[in-house]
This record gives C-alpha cells, structure tokens and sequence, in this order.
C-alpha cells in the first residue's frame, strides 16, 4: 500500500497474513520513505558547498539539525501505474527551494516493482538547476521487531553518532562484525551507522513463515541501523553516503565511498533496494 501524497511513502506491505513493513505508532503512513537529496541528518542545517553558504529550513519538530532530506513529507505525483508497478515523482522547483533553503532545484523519482517473492524500489536524483549540486539517495524503511526478533548482518567498521545523531568516530567492527554482538532486536537501544557491508542484512522473525532479505545497490553502500530499546521496530536504512559529510572533519581512513555525489546540471543519479523475502527455515 503507496501512500504518494504522504511523502511518496510506502505505508505497509505484507506477505500473506505476515506484515513485512509497517508505520511506527503515531506515523502509520511512513511505513518506508525515500531521503533525497541527501540522507539522516545534516548538522543545524547549515554547510558550506563550492563557497556557497547554505541555511535550512528545519524540518522535524524538536530536532534542531535538519533530516532525511526534503520530500519526505511532500506529496508525490503518479506517473505511470500497472498491475504490479507504480512510478512517483517529485519536483523541487524555485519555490520549494525558498521553502526548504535547499538552493537547487531538482527532480526526483520512485518506481516500486512487486513481484511473489520480492518489492524492488528504484531511486533516482536529477539535478534540474544551472549549478552543481551535492546529492545523495537513501530509503528509510521500519520493520516490526516484536520478541525475538533476529538480525543477520556482517560489516567491517561502526560509525558511531553522539546523542543528536552527528558522527562522531569510526573505530572498525572486531569478531563476526554482527551490530547486535549476536543479541535479538531490541533488547538494546542501537542508532548507528555501518560500513563495509560484507552480506545483505537478513531479518528473522520467530513464528512467522517469511524472513526478509535487504539488498541495496552498490550506490547504497552504507547502512543506518537504528532500533530503540523494547520499541517493537527496527530500521535498516541503506544510503548512498556518511550522515552530515558536508560538514566532516573526520578522516575516512581506507573508506573512499562517504561522500555525496557532485551532480552537474542535468545529472542523475540513480539506486535502487530490493526486499526479498525467503522461506523462514
């Protein structure tokens, strides 16, 4: 179920009886949503880009950096519709760009495929303005983690964050590089980003006939893992560069895929992730 007028959104999307993606409590309709033009958080909504000094507008009640980009809570247009395919798009113009102080102007684009075993999202980014513009893609997805809920997944270095989100250090993941240590969902509170990605992270529910299989394209290198202390959700975020790199002073040390894209006028960018469910064995 699409919902293109709440941030081009998908609300839920189930398996059977099984739901697979489903809304938080209190944000029904933000099962899954796409963060361009840039992804998480960018620190106080300011940066510098080619001597340019950029003010956003803040964009989420009580968070005082701004995040996730600005269509998240935009209505979307539909653009083309079949039995098992939908395409979205939005339009950055003059106008939003005065709204969100995101100075560029640009279009972005959605396609959700559906097929039996699997919901494929393609991502796309094009820089419609005369100057270049720093660009990233990333989809923010929440997924039910009731009790024992299961995370398999495996990346070479953390990227931890302070308590505002901001990335702070990146020491590298030591043993089997599992976020969790080989703990279920929830049991503790975990908000950071991963890096290296060695396999697609796996979710696994316990009674259920599906896990869920996360493959981003290697345009989304990086992945945000963030599941609240015994809140029943996790979000695995895959995107396509570091949270707040336009403001970094960090070294990126042996990773040379944290930045964002640099788009010239008419440019695109283009990524996609598929969710593909698997039998639960």
């Amino acid at each position: 179920m699409l919902a293109p007028e709440f941030g081009g959104s998908i609300v839920s999307w189930c398996r059977g009886d099984q739901a697979l993606i489903k809304g938080r409590s209190g944000e029904a309709n933000l099962g899954c949503f796409p963060m361009v033009p840039y992804c998480n958080r960018i620190a106080y909504g300011r940066f510098k880009f080619h001597e340019r000094d950029v003010v956003l507008t803040p964009n989420f009640p009580g968070e005082q950096h701004t995040i996730h980009g600005t269509t998240w809570r935009k209505p979307w247009c539909v653009e083309s519709q079949r039995a098992n395919e939908i395409g979205l798009s939005y339009e950055h113009d003059a106008l939003a760009s005065a709204q969100s102080g995101w100075p560029w102007t640009f279009r972005a684009e959605q396609t959700f495929q559906l097929t039996q075993n699997s919901l494929l999202v393609h991502l796309r980014v094009t820089n419609t303005d005369i100057q270049p513009m720093p660009a990233g893609l990333g989809l923010h997805p929440f997924f039910p983690a009731p009790e024992r809920t299961q995370l398999v997944s495996q990346f070479s270095h953390e990227l931890r964050v302070d308590r505002e989100g901001i990335p702070i250090d990146q020491p590298r993941l030591v043993g089997s590089g599992d976020p969790l240590n080989g703990g279920q969902v929830g049991e503790q509170s975990i908000d950071n980003i991963f890096l290296g990605k060695v396999v697609a992270p796996v979710l696994q529910w316990a009674n259920q006939p599906w896990k869920l299989q996360i493959s981003a394209s290697e345009e989304l290198p990086h992945t945000v893992i963030f599941a609240p202390q015994a809140e029943g959700f996790v979000c695995i975020e895959p995107i396509s560069h570091v949270p707040n790199i336009l403001n970094a002073t960090m070294a990126v040390g042996d990773l040379d895929d944290m930045q964002m894209r640099v788009l010239a006028s008419n440019e695109a960018f283009a990524a996609s992730v598929e969710f593909i469910t698997l039998e639960n064995v």
